[in-house]
């Protein structure tokens, strides 16, 4: 292991997180070991640590992020009960028109927000555990939705959407991802240069009509 540029990723990932006037940096710590990120410390919510993780992941040769920040509420703020948290989780999901949240059940138990139900797409799903993640007073989600398109799809129809997707979009190279298709559950392969490839790459598989699951077996080189 080069030390010297175990320092040089720490110290850009720290700038990364401290340029992210959204993640509260003052308690994360950071060590870097060769291609592995790990963060430590607290952060003041559930949605700042997966932010932190993501910001870690932008830095070149970093293709691992062991996370391990806790979610510190801030004394003044207040916890909110179980009930409430649940209650607006729930109230925010039917406020946003994206989501039709007919079929959504919440649960929230010592601060773990548990999503049972179904939704109409893959994208739905997402966006459910987003609005739960960014809900005051909520530690962790547990995303077990159903994914039940309203119209059924070929699998072969599904892949060549997905993989037409890749081919129109500037920043992916389709031929560094292999795509299979079973039962409406995407298989995406291969090996990409960076994170953000990844993610969108991911993203494309989402936002596609019949997808009802993705497995993500995308490296970072």
């Amino acid at each position: 292991m080069d030390p010297l540029a175990n320092e040089t990723k720490k110290k850009e990932i720290i700038d990364q997180l401290v340029w992210n006037d959204s993640v509260n940096a003052n308690n994360i710590h950071v060590t870097v070991e060769g291609n592995l990120a790990t963060l430590e410390g607290s952060v003041p919510s559930y949605a700042q640590k997966l932010t932190a993780e993501r910001e870690a992941f932008l830095i070149a040769g970093i293709t691992h992020v062991e996370n391990l920040l806790d979610v510190s509420f801030p004394d003044e703020a207040g916890v909110p009960g179980d009930d409430e948290i649940a209650g607006n989780v729930r109230s925010k999901m039917l406020w946003n028109d994206q989501l039709n949240a007919e079929g959504i059940m919440v649960e929230c138990h010592n601060g773990v927000v548990t999503l049972t139900g179904n939704v109409d797409s893959y994208w739905e799903r997402n966006l459910a555990e987003e609005i739960a993640i960014s809900s005051a007073g909520v530690f962790r989600v547990v995303n077990d939705l159903k994914v039940v398109p309203g119209i059924s799809a070929l699998d072969e129809d599904i892949r060549t959407d997905i993989v037409s997707a890749l081919r129109r979009n500037n920043l992916v190279d389709e031929n560094l991802i292999r795509v299979n298709v079973e039962n409406g559950t995407a298989h995406l392969q291969g090996t990409v240069p960076s994170y953000a490839i990844k993610r969108e790459a991911l993203s494309i598989a989402a936002y596609t009509a019949g997808v009802v699951d993705i497995i993500d077996d995308i490296r970072i080189a």
